[in-house]
């Protein structure tokens, strides 16, 4: 009984987004990362790695990187983010950050009429953001508020060097943020004015827990990073720079969950086996 609470209260979870890629005897992992997420899978990835010759990560994950992501989600831009969200979407969003209302007055309401202003708080966060950096702030406080402060990357990468494991990245910084570049505003306005959250949220979470890549997908696809300059660009990237190594075979490779059924497919076509991999290999003890 204790044993069954202590799993239930526990933020590990079993990690099922995996497949094993197999080519003339060589065998390596192909691991759906999601990149924030509520529960990790410390114990699953401490296995995987330990058994890996090399790990693939999409890109750099260390705090210089991180700056030049900063940095060059600022500046000022022709339009905002700020300058298309409605009063009403705006609210929302406030809401969603626990920033509460301010009093409902004349000058108030005539504002957001008229002129379309946003409500103060929101605007003094945002300012001088690019909209992909406003869409990527926002959205990591509203879920990190649910608890989504977990990162299957971050965890390989720590994990990886605690092990001693060789790490090779498929993509310079200043390709990954090209890509965020790319990512339209009509997507990230969509995404906060029309969907309901909380319910993608859960959906996301449950599919990605049952390892189950077309379902996430499917829901996925209403995120704005579900775009041609995020997913189609890029996966016959990852797939050509992770290739010579799943051929010696011995490789760990994490790319974002939204890449693996074009990488999959690729991988096929190219004469590699990719079968979903066997769960009952991922338990065991830590």
């Amino acid at each position: 009984m204790l044993d069954l609470a202590r799993r239930l209260w526990s933020k590990e979870r079993e990690l099922r987004m995996i497949w094993e890629v197999a080519k003339r005897g060589k065998r390596s992992r192909l691991v759906g990362a999601a990149h924030f997420f509520p529960y990790h899978f410390r114990r699953s990835l401490r296995r995987l790695i330990g058994e890996a010759a090399t790990v693939l990560l999409e890109g750099p994950l260390d705090a210089q990187a991180m700056r030049k992501v900063i940095e060059s989600g600022r500046g000022e831009e022709r339009l905002s983010l700020l300058d298309v969200l409605d009063a009403a979407t705006v609210r929302r969003i406030n809401s969603a950050l626990g920033i509460p209302a301010p009093p409902l007055s004349s000058f108030q309401l005539y504002r957001e009429l008229v002129l379309g202003d946003a409500p103060e708080p929101l605007a003094v966060e945002l300012k001088g953001m690019k909209p992909w950096m406003a869409f990527l702030h926002l959205w990591n406080h509203i879920r990190a508020k649910d608890g989504w402060t977990y990162s299957i990357d971050l965890d390989a990468a720590r994990i990886a060097a605690e092990l001693g494991k060789p790490v090779a990245l498929l993509e310079t910084i200043e390709e990954q943020i090209e890509a965020l570049n790319g990512i339209p505003l009509d997507r990230i306005v969509s995404f906060f004015r029309d969907v309901e959250w909380e319910s993608y949220g859960r959906t996301y979470v449950r599919h990605y827990l049952e390892g189950d890549l077309e379902s996430a997908m499917a829901t996925a696809r209403v995120f704005p990073t579900f775009c041609e300059s995020i997913v189609d660009r890029r996966d016959p990237l990852l797939f050509e720079r992770m290739s010579p190594f799943l051929e010696q075979g011995g490789a760990l490779a994490f790319v974002g969950v939204l890449h693996c059924r074009g990488i999959i497919a690729r991988l096929r076509a190219r004469g590699f086996d990719v079968t979903g991999f066997p769960r009952t290999q991922l338990r065991g003890n830590p």
